[in-house]
């Protein structure tokens, strides 16, 4: 066996999962990623928690790693909705479209809007700049030219928000 971490055997898999009774959440007591899922590593891999106990507890159902294919069946579904249990009851295999589905139907999507948006190219203080501007009489082209950006962009943030 090479140095670094310990192997994670089936029983100490195990031991890192908060079992309670059948139809509690069996919460992830180690390493857990910045979203909040449990992760772990086999022979120097990482995955997710929830995937290695549901594996253990229902062999070969499902790969250790996520789909890459977006429309493939393997995907896991969290039906209580916490991200760290491990609980197999509480996980069904799924495909993204029904776990969107689901994420959906049960509020849990955020969608990020103005500067907060992964493609925004203005911050939320740039886009209150630009609102008050305008409210302030300021044309859109005097704007685009004071913000370094094109008029088209200007008016297509303003249109998106006429409540401002």
């Amino acid at each position: 066996m090479k140095a670094g971490r310990p192997q994670n055997t089936p029983e100490v898999l195990w031991s890192k999962v908060d079992v309670k009774s059948p139809d509690e959440c069996w919460p992830w007591k180690s390493t857990q990623t910045k979203s909040g899922y449990g992760r772990t590593w086999i022979d120097d891999k990482g995955y997710y928690a929830h995937r290695v106990i549901f594996n253990l507890a229902n062999p070969n159902m499902i790969e250790l790693k996520a789909p890459t294919n977006k429309k493939a069946r393997g995907f896991l579904m969290h039906l209580c909705d916490n991200r760290i249990c491990c609980n197999p009851r509480h996980l069904r295999v799924a495909n993204l479209r029904e776990n969107n589905f689901d994420m959906h139907e049960k509020g849990r999507v955020k969608h990020k809007t103005g500067g907060d948006h992964h493609r925004s190219i203005f911050s939320n203080l740039q886009i209150n700049e630009i609102m008050s501007l305008r409210n302030n009489g300021m044309t859109m082209s005097l704007i685009a030219e004071k913000m370094n950006a094109n008029k088209s962009t200007i008016k297509s943030l303003l249109y998106r928000n006429r409540e401002a």
